[in-house]
């Protein structure tokens, strides 16, 4: 019992000097304290309190200051599979798995798209690289991370390329959609373009500022396009349903000069199922032989990328066609239109399919050729990214300048509301 006591009362001793040697500490970290002040004053009560507030504070900061965990491990078979030759497929199992780590699949999918098209990555998705002590993907440059909101903002009115810039691109205050544009005189344009308000194709004339009034309407028919033959007669070649056969046609009749009438209507016998809806929207030019040509959308299924497809007629007449062998374009590009057609020297414009959106907007593109089938195609877009812009259709004003409308509407998939824009092209 008495050596009980005895321990019990050197444990106590042994507390003390504890107590007293850790308040010595707290008294060094907050100030001097007079020797004569009793341990447990106010005083030092008070400097104990405030010294474990303050290393609170400093554990609560490094606590912030520590990256968040990823919690979610990315799927790089999905990543993989998605994009079979993108920078990640180069990297050993390691390397991926690190990079799986610190990433997620969403991610890693769109720092392959932006290199697939862009050839640039957001600083984020290069410090994945920079994380896993590895070179980044070589060649590539780092872009500015875009709002959210970006898709939804007015579009931009210049757009400049390494070959030709595209400039005062302005909204026509109307809603439609495959315009086509056609030259009058000096002074006047028609233009016509599918319309929800007059429930088929608006024919107005405008003046060259595209200031229009509405003349009237066509129905029943859609994606028109008027050319004047070698004879001088005003052709229209446009989409519609045949009524004998339920099915849908490239067809070509007669035009006024007004063009709000037309007459001997003829299919042109390329006919496809009325529910196919990646086909049409036909281009007819006037060839330098006098011949016509005409350019259409086409799929060879319902899941493959659409293609550019033409016929050109066996006489003057254009009425009876023939298919030109091959393609014209492929892996998704429609709605083309020849700018342009002198021997030697044909111009096209053209959008890209909607399939990949918002991750690939619709834009146009620009390509030249010399016979008007073997076409080359320049792979960089001419508008802004931040807007669709697909249904071009122009008129010719010198050798380098082209005035453009088309349709535009924001880069969101789901329903949206189709523009009709202008702007003018200048080539180099």
């Amino acid at each position: 019992m008495k050596k009980s006591i005895n321990i019990g009362i050197i444990l106590l001793f042994l507390l003390q000097a504890c107590s007293v040697e850790e308040n010595t500490k707290n008294q060094t970290a907050l100030g001097t304290i007079p020797d004569d002040t009793p341990t447990n004053s106010p005083q030092v009560l008070e400097n104990s309190v405030e010294n474990e507030i303050i290393e609170k504070e400093v554990e609560e900061k490094q606590e912030q200051s520590k990256p968040e965990a990823n919690t979610e491990i990315a799927d790089m078979k999905e990543v993989l599979k998605e994009f079979p030759q993108g920078a990640l497929s180069f990297l050993s199992d390691n390397e991926k798995q690190c990079i799986s780590e610190i990433s997620t699949t969403e991610s890693l999918k769109s720092m392959e798209k932006s290199l697939m098209e862009e050839g640039a990555i957001l600083q984020e998705h290069m410090d994945y690289f920079t994380s896993c002590n590895l070179p980044g993907p070589p060649g590539i440059g780092i872009k500015e991370e875009t709002s959210p909101n970006d898709t939804e903002s007015a579009q931009e009115t210049y757009y400049a390329t390494s070959f030709a810039s595209v400039e005062n691109i302005r909204s026509l205050d109307k809603d439609g959609v495959s315009p086509h544009l056609e030259k009058v005189d000096d002074t006047t344009l028609r233009l016509f373009y599918s319309s929800i308000e007059v429930k088929g194709i608006a024919v107005s004339l405008c003046d060259y500022e595209l200031k229009c009034e509405l003349q009237g309407a066509l129905q029943r028919m859609s994606d028109l396009t008027i050319i004047e033959t070698l004879d001088g007669v005003r052709r229209g070649y446009y989409v519609a349903l045949n009524p004998q056969t339920q099915q849908k046609d490239i067809f070509t009749a007669f035009f006024s000069e007004d063009g709000l009438s037309y007459s001997n209507e003829i299919p042109l016998g390329f006919p496809v199922d009325q529910n196919e809806i990646a086909w049409g929207v036909p281009d007819a030019v006037l060839m330098p032989n006098g011949l016509i040509r005409v350019y259409w959308v086409y799929t060879e299924d319902k899941t493959s990328d659409e293609k550019l497809v033409s016929a050109t007629s066996k006489t003057t007449k254009g009425v009876e066609f023939v298919m030109d062998p091959g393609y014209r374009l492929e892996n998704g590009y429609v709605d083309f239109e020849v700018i342009r057609a002198v021997e030697g020297d044909w111009k096209a414009l053209m959008s890209y399919t909607p399939h990949y959106m918002p991750e690939i907007p619709q834009s146009l593109f620009y390509a030249t050729s010399k016979d008007g089938l073997k076409w080359d195609l320049i792979e960089e877009r001419i508008t802004p990214k931040g807007y669709s812009y697909f249904d071009p259709t122009a008129i010719q004003i010198d050798d380098k300048n082209f005035l453009v409308v088309g349709s535009a509407a924001p880069n969101t998939l789901g329903a949206r509301e189709h523009i009709l824009f202008a702007a003018e092209l200048v080539l180099p």
